[in-house]
């Protein structure tokens, strides 16, 4: 008998959470006078991390590549704000890219 997969709804609400976080800290940071460039990237970055871990936890593929495309814009913005310094890179794209990885390793397979 084959076992029926419901939406990675777990894993939705772990990602929602941790977008939620980023932008929080992005709007704090904003609070503090931090520079705008700086603390949008944490405000857009969580944003479309928490409307992606909430497609994720619906079951809606979408919220899989919405994710890819937020990954991406991290990426580029990263680069563009820190130059080629892995030092500051890598607290900033390390856990999003494993991130993503999970998603298209496991929990893709189990979206619609």
């Amino acid at each position: 008998m084959a076992q029926l997969q419901s939406p990675p709804l777990t894993f939705g609400i772990l990602l929602s959470t941790l977008g939620a976080l980023l932008a929080g800290g992005g709007i704090y940071l904003l609070s503090l006078g931090e520079p705008l460039v700086g603390s949008a990237y944490f405000i857009v970055a969580g944003l479309g991390v928490l409307v992606s871990g909430i497609l994720i936890a619906r079951g809606k593929l979408v919220g899989a590549w919405l994710y890819a495309v937020v990954f991406l814009l991290m990426v580029v913005w990263s680069v563009t704000e820190l130059g080629g310094n892995v030092d500051a890179l890598l607290p900033r794209l390390a856990l999003p890219g494993l991130i993503c990885a999970y998603i298209f390793s496991k929990v893709r397979a189990q979206l619609a």
